[in-house]
C-alpha cells in the first residue's frame, strides 16, 4: 500500500460540490470525492491521513465526524489541499506554497475580506484600516472554535472604541 500525500488534480478542488463540502467541513464527503476524482481506496485514504481503514469508513458513510484541529490539519496536508481549500475548511495557508483555482479566489466571497495566519499577520493591516476609517467591522475566527465579532468606532484622537 502507498502511503504519503495524494494528489488530486487541481480542477477537483475548484468543484463546487467539492467547496461546499469543506465550507460544511463535512469530511465525509471529502473523502468520496476523493475516492472519486484520484481513484483512492478507503485503504489509500486512511494510509494517507493515518487513520484506520474503519475509521475511514465511519467517516465516509456519517458515522464519525472530525472534531480535532490537528486532525482537520493533518487531512489537509495528507492531501496536498490548496491554501484556498484549506480557507474554505477554516484551517490557515499551509507552510508549503500550493496554488489554488481561480474558483478560490476571495473576491467570489464578500463576507471574507482576509485570511490570515495568525493574529500578529493581521494586526498591521488592520490598524492601518482604523487609522484610515470612521468605523471598521471585524470578524475574527479563532482556530474551529470561537468567532469575536467587533465594531469598532475610530474617535478622531486616532482612538479606537470596540463594543462587542
Amino acid at each position: 500500500m502507498t502511503s504519503g500525500p495524494i494528489q488530486l488534480e487541481a480542477w477537483s478542488w475548484e468543484r463546487s460540490e467539492v467547496r461546499q463540502a469543506l465550507r460544511n467541513r463535512d469530511i465525509g464527503a471529502v473523502f468520496r470525492y476523493v475516492q472519486q476524482y484520484s481513484g483512492a481506496s478507503q485503504a489509500r485514504i486512511a494510509a494517507a491521513v493515518e487513520l484506520s481503514q474503519g475509521r475511514v469508513n465511519e467517516i465516509i458513510n456519517g458515522r464519525r465526524e472530525i472534531t480535532r484541529l490537528d486532525v482537520y490539519e493533518r487531512i489537509a496536508d495528507s492531501l496536498n489541499m490548496p491554501d484556498d481549500a484549506r480557507h474554505l475548511l477554516g484551517l490557515a495557508a499551509s507552510r508549503e506554497k500550493r496554488v489554488g483555482g481561480a474558483a478560490f479566489d476571495l473576491a467570489a466571497f464578500p463576507e471574507v475580506v482576509r485570511v490570515y495566519s495568525s493574529q500578529a499577520a493581521a494586526r498591521e493591516e488592520i490598524r492601518q484600516h482604523a487609522a484610515a476609517s470612521d468605523e471598521l467591522d471585524v470578524l475574527a475566527v479563532r482556530g474551529l472554535g470561537s468567532v469575536v465579532k467587533c465594531h469598532a468606532h475610530i474617535r478622531s484622537d486616532a482612538r479606537v472604541t470596540a463594543a462587542s
